[in-house]
């Protein structure tokens, strides 16, 4: 099999209305090594529909299993090449470069992956203790992003989809047999999922309180304005996580995403954009600012305006903004704040938004560009640098994938990914999730404990569906 070019065919249809898309993708995992479902309702090349990237067999992957080490991979070829901070974002460039197909693509032909939080330290001259003490104990990398063999795109808006076939010179082209797979999805069912009843903390409620008040103290003394602590939880679980996904679909969210490789899984329902452009316009959408719904509409309606007139909430969302539009500034002119503290209703919460735009440079490296605006200032603090340390610090264990990104980077330039919250981690039979909360000068403790609890809840109100065993 030659691997020196790759060429792409597609080909866009309608498909029926009852057409069972969950099915479609579940048949279709259960023979491929790596997967992906990421759904996104914000823009992606100037349209506001709902779409589902549905991605099987990779055949080309980018990925860095620590900070010293890249690996390429073409067809059946991988190569770990050894990297330093002088060249590694040349490299990933010149594989990006690589793995571009020869012909004319569909503007939704690209790579599909992930970041984890964790990766700060590829753009940053910083080396986090928690990774470094923790890295042997998963097979999770820094980041992998994957050029599939398979790429379904589902506009669920029009009742659309757009079929892309990307392969090698000398391969056959299968576009055909992707259209019959539409029509012959086999329904092969929901398997199994239970759940240990006893959930692991890394860290109790008072030592939380614990840090949050360190938090404090390091906003009083002017070491940052803001900080975000979070908690890690985990339990032991059996059975097949897209039996979860599935589940928590059922929630609202603004993105949902289900990444599997062979040894690890990621699912979610994220509420927040990390970065996205289309066209060369740039968007971040920082989130700060939560509420706890009482699920009654005129409770509701005053939170929101209680909410807006907050003031330590105003702070925290403040800062942030600001820090969005400084990290956008750098890569983007006239940049603006076209939505600001807009209220945001998600199953059990209420959010504060805002909205920052510009006009990108769309000549940059993609795969760095996202990077540069991880960690969101939204999980880590303001200033970003400084936090990162802290929270390195405070905390009682390495974020791993928490508050890193995931999504889709166009060949074409536009980019589209969320940022990892409302997710879990499958892995060596534990699933992890996490959850934070932003500390100012005047944040109470005990309230920032209560809203890491309420955001934790999508997850733990999924887990109720499924029966738990006892260890």
């Amino acid at each position: 099999m030659k691997e020196t070019k790759i060429f792409s065919s597609h080909i866009s249809s309608d498909y029926p209305e009852n057409f069972d898309m969950k099915s479609f993708y579940n048949s279709l995992r259960q023979t491929a090594t790596s997967s992906i479902w990421f759904e996104v309702s914000e823009t992606v090349n100037n349209d506001n529909h709902r779409l589902v990237f549905i991605a099987t067999e990779s055949i080309a992957s980018l990925q860095s299993n620590n900070v010293n080490k890249l690996q390429y991979r073409s067809g059946e070829k991988t190569e770990t090449i050894e990297t330093d901070e002088l060249n590694f974002w040349d490299k990933t460039a010149e594989w990006q470069k690589k793995n571009i197909p020869e012909n004319n693509s569909h503007p939704y032909n690209g790579l599909l992956g992930f970041s984890s939080y964790d990766s700060i330290q590829l753009i940053e001259n910083i080396s986090l203790k928690k990774y470094a003490e923790e890295r042997e104990s998963s097979q999770l990398p820094l980041f992998k992003f994957s050029l599939y063999r398979y790429i379904y795109v589902f506009n669920i808006t029009l009742s659309q989809v757009v079929c892309i076939n990307n392969y090698y010179d000398g391969e056959i082209e299968e576009m055909t047999e992707m259209k019959e797979q539409l029509k012959n999805t086999l329904n092969t069912g929901l398997k199994g999922f239970l759940v240990s009843d006893a959930e692991e903390k890394d860290c109790t409620e008072e030592e939380f309180l614990e840090k949050v008040n360190k938090a404090k103290h390091h906003c009083q003394i002017g070491n940052v304005f803001q900080l975000v602590v979070s908690r890690r939880f985990s339990r032991n679980y059996t059975g097949d996580p897209w039996t979860f996904f599935v589940k928590l679909k059922n929630n609202s969210a603004q993105y949902y995403f289900f990444l599997e490789e062979e040894n690890y899984t990621i699912a979610g329902a994220s509420p927040e954009t990390h970065f996205s452009s289309s066209d060369g316009l740039a968007i971040v959408k920082p989130i700060a600012g939560t509420y706890k719904k009482t699920m009654h509409k005129e409770k509701d309606a005053l939170l929101e305006k209680e909410l807006l007139a907050d003031p330590k909430e105003n702070a925290e969302h403040n800062m942030l903004v600001d820090l969005a539009r400084n990290d956008l500034s750098r890569y983007a002119k006239d940049v603006y704040i076209s939505k600001l503290k807009t209220i945001e209703h998600y199953n059990n919460v209420i959010h504060m938004v805002s909205q920052v735009q510009g006009q990108l440079n769309t000549e940059l490296n993609t795969v760095r560009l996202i990077k540069e605006f991880l960690p969101a200032g939204t999980l880590s603090g303001a200033p970003k640098y400084k936090a990162v340390q802290l929270i390195d610090d405070i905390e009682s264990s390495s974020r791993s994938y928490y508050g890193g990104l995931l999504g889709w980077i166009g060949f074409n330039n536009d980019i589209n990914t969320c940022i990892l919250i409302r997710s879990t981690l499958f892995e060596n039979g534990m699933m992890t999730y996490r959850a934070g909360a932003g500390v100012v000068i005047s944040s109470d403790p005990q309230k920032e404990l209560e809203e890491v609890n309420n955001k934790i809840t999508l997850i733990l109100n999924t887990l109720k569906e499924f029966r738990s065993y006892t260890l």
